[in-house]
């Protein structure tokens, strides 16, 4: 029982972040940033906002941040209770609260002070680690669950340090990439789209690079060769995503465009996150070693 509210709080919690991730995308396109005034949490001096479409954006985008939030410490205290000998687990569930709220204190700044293009652009990318953090612990209790299906862990196979440290970095300069193009986004200046244009097509080779690696170096490791194919597709989609951006700009389907733009950053810096963090594990474990930890025998009876 406790397993089955761990696993579904991991799932939840995850969907629940890439919402506020959409809100945040529709607040932005819309211009509906402060459409309830310069006022946190009340919207003109009311706990529930007017009829206007802005308004009801804003509102909805602070809603679900606040759900998030609610939902992510009810997700961590679960955890810290039922999984007491899964640290790793409990550290991704207090990262995932710990952005969480952080985005949310600096929406609710940014609304109160002043929308400026650093503040809104590391707003974005706090509300993109946390979902991160939900994506990375919910599949680790998926994967902890499997393998106690198996009852034994499969053996593991090493990963070099040159590998594991590939992987680790593609992710961080994802997210660096990622920042630049908020804070493109938010100050249209043509300098940094330069950067953001040079980084973008680096951040290309570079996944694909590692995906190469990923499934021919390490085919036998199965949840490695399904994360380079993954995170080889998402990155071929996201140029892709780009361009229709500006195909359909001023369309009546421009929200569609950074929407699905949005969602495949998202889950690329996200499988990348739990791509390095299994990278980081195999690197450490001697060859044939069985490393995983069944999170039924973890969660405390």
């Amino acid at each position: 029982m406790q397993y089955k509210v761990l696993k579904w709080l991991s799932y939840a919690s995850c969907v629940i972040m890439l919402l506020v991730s959409f809100n945040g995308v529709v607040v932005t396109r819309t211009g509906s940033g402060l459409e309830c005034g310069r006022e946190f949490p009340l919207c003109h001096g009311k706990f529930v906002p007017g009829t206007t479409i802005g308004s009801l954006i804003e509102y909805t985008h602070r809603l679900t941040a606040g759900i998030a939030g609610l939902l992510a410490l009810v997700t961590l205290i679960a955890f810290l209770l039922w999984a007491r000998k899964r640290r790793d687990f409990q550290i991704y569930a207090g990262v995932m609260f710990l952005f969480v709220v952080v985005q949310a204190i600096m929406g609710a700044l940014a609304v109160v002070f002043s929308q400026s293009a650093p503040i809104m652009a590391l707003h974005f990318g706090f509300a993109l680690i946390a979902f991160a953090s939900a994506l990375v612990l919910a599949l680790s209790v998926r994967r902890a669950g499997n393998l106690e299906a198996r009852q034994e862990p499969p053996a593991e196979h090493r990963m070099s340090k040159r590998a594991r440290n590939l992987t680790v970095f593609s992710a961080v300069f994802t997210y660096a990439v990622v920042y630049t193009g908020a804070l493109v986004s938010h100050t249209e200046l043509a300098k940094f789209a330069v950067v953001l244009h040079i980084a973008s097509a680096m951040l290309l080779v570079l996944v694909l690079l590692l995906g190469h690696m990923a499934i021919r170096d390490y085919g036998q490791i199965s949840d490695i060769r399904k994360l380079g194919i993954i995170v080889v597709a998402l990155i071929i989609a996201l140029p892709l995503s780009g361009v229709l951006n500006l195909v359909v700009l001023g369309s009546e389907y421009y929200m569609f465009a950074p929407m699905l733009h949005t969602l495949i950053t998202d889950f690329l810096f996200a499988f990348l996150c739990f791509m390095s963090i299994r990278a980081w594990e195999l690197s450490r474990i001697p060859a044939g070693e069985k490393s995983s930890v069944g999170l039924k025998k973890a969660v405390r009876a």
